[in-house]
């Protein structure tokens, strides 16, 4: 007698999961996707170091022997950095390059190498629940989120190399959460537990979101693993620059303030240094609200795909009952990373200096790669028209805030930026402003053809 199979909706067969599994990332359309990007960064990223990346830039150049003031403070990024470092002090002793600028270009060969793993490891995500997951939910995400400014404009800061770590983290959680799941996938989770809380210390919202649903949803064993091996990870991590004789202090409070000596190092015996943790706490529970709502840097404003992202990642949720378990850990961190920062709320701690909509939740692009991935699963193509809209906004806005803008500074709103083109053709931008020079949408598209003539040129140079 034959048995008939019931389709459960959110669970694949056997053959079907084999097949899924031959699916290669880098077909045309996705290779093509990641030369798009790749393209974008070789010609907008400066290939320098400054402000804040300029601790973790120190932090890797002690590590590796190089005689220079540094300071252990949230030095996770040094990790995924070494690698390219390394070569790059290699190429520079060969070719007799300068070594300190050829480790700059390392740092941004670093964030957009983090950048390209970040898709593939959320391609791997979107596979595995098998949602959309073609070049234009990739692309979409990446632009329409904080990823691609830190991946590929400002490049020194950390925010790469952070995102890496928590979308690796919720692929082994996902590993984690199904039948076949082994030692290594919670060892792989607990690993990158590890790098996070070494990269932010409010990361440690990461352990809380993994291991309390984790326990509370019956996988005792999964977070039992997973926190032993975050431990061991940890104690590892900080024990490096123990050994490095690299001490644990805080940096200055801006870099740009602290006196510099030579190749733009900050003198750690400046003053101005503050704990890294408790004195730097001041509670307000509106900061969340803020970071995500506010005409100054709110995520859900300055990069509107990811209000969009997050109703489809509710959705998600809803429609696959069988993924809940991992779906609500990846959930539940992208609600503790937001609401821990209510601990540094105070003033504008939580707004990030003059940074791109909210750099602090950057680290949630998995989270809203997924969601993308379901309202174009549900809506089809009025759905990438308006996602396409909503990207376009964010690289315009960010492209501005990096070329530069008359009177900007780091507490301007969205709307000081969208100010400076009132007048779309005209001389006159606004009645705080008049040429020359002035800010309008021709000399926006100048200004930037000028970057990237300038650019090729350079990297036409080098390789002839």
């Amino acid at each position: 007698m034959a048995t008939t199979r019931v389709a459960v909706p959110g669970v694949r067969s056997r053959a079907e999961r084999a097949e899924g599994a031959r699916e290669r990332f880098l077909t045309w359309p996705r290779a093509l996707a990641v030369g798009v990007f790749v393209l974008f960064a070789a010609t907008f990223d400066e290939g320098k170091v400054h402000e804040d990346g300029l601790v973790y830039f120190d932090f890797l150049r002690r590590l590796f022997g190089a005689d220079t003031p540094a300071a252990a403070y949230q030095f996770g990024s040094a990790f995924w950095n070494a690698p390219f470092y390394l070569v790059s002090q290699l190429v520079a002793v060969r070719g007799g390059l300068d070594r300190y600028h050829s480790g700059e270009i390392a740092t941004a060969v670093a964030s957009n190498a983090a950048t390209v793993a970040i898709l593939y490891l959320g391609w791997r995500l979107l596979r595995a629940l098998d949602l959309p997951r073609g070049p234009a939910v990739l692309l979409l995400t990446l632009f329409g989120t904080p990823l691609y400014y830190y991946g590929a404009l400002w490049v020194s800061y950390k925010h790469a190399a952070d995102t890496l770590y928590a979308t690796a983290l919720l692929w082994f959680v996902y590993r984690s959460t199904q039948a076949d799941a082994r030692r290594r996938d919670y060892a792989a989770a607990g690993a990158c537990l590890a790098l996070l809380l070494a990269t932010r210390y409010a990361n440690v919202a990461f352990w809380f979101g993994v291991l309390v649903v984790l326990f509370v949803l019956g996988y005792r064993r999964a977070a039992a693993w997973t926190a032993g091996a975050a431990v061991v990870a940890t104690g590892v991590l900080f024990l490096l620059p123990v050994v490095r004789h690299i001490p644990y202090t805080s940096p200055p409070a801006t870099t740009l303030a602290a006196p510099f000596i030579g190749e733009g190092r900050y003198a750690l015996s400046a003053p101005g240094f503050v704990h890294p943790v408790s004195r730097g706490m001041h509670f307000s529970v509106t900061a969340p609200l803020k970071m995500l709502f506010t005409l100054k840097r709110g995520l859900f404003v300055w990069t509107p795909l990811t209000a969009f992202a997050t109703v489809g990642f509710v959705l998600l949720l809803r429609r696959l009952p069988s993924q809940r378990p991992f779906l609500a850990a990846a959930g539940v961190c992208a609600v503790a990373l937001v609401a821990i920062h209510s601990l540094w709320g105070a003033g504008l701690a939580w707004a990030g200096g003059g940074s791109f909509s909210q750099r602090f939740l950057t680290a949630l692009f998995p989270v809203f790669l997924l969601g993308t991935a379901e309202i174009v699963r549900r809506f089809g193509p009025p759905a990438i028209a308006v996602l396409t809209l909503c990207a376009c906004f964010s690289l315009w806005i960010g492209l501005t805030q990096f070329n530069g803008y008359y009177g900007s500074g780091a507490d301007d709103s969205i709307t000081k930026i969208i100010g400076n083109y009132k007048s779309l053709t005209g001389p006159t931008v606004n009645k705080y402003h008049t040429p020359p020079p002035y800010d309008s949408v021709e000399n926006f598209g100048r200004q930037i053809g000028y970057r990237v003539e300038h650019r090729w040129q350079l990297l036409w140079r080098v390789v002839a």
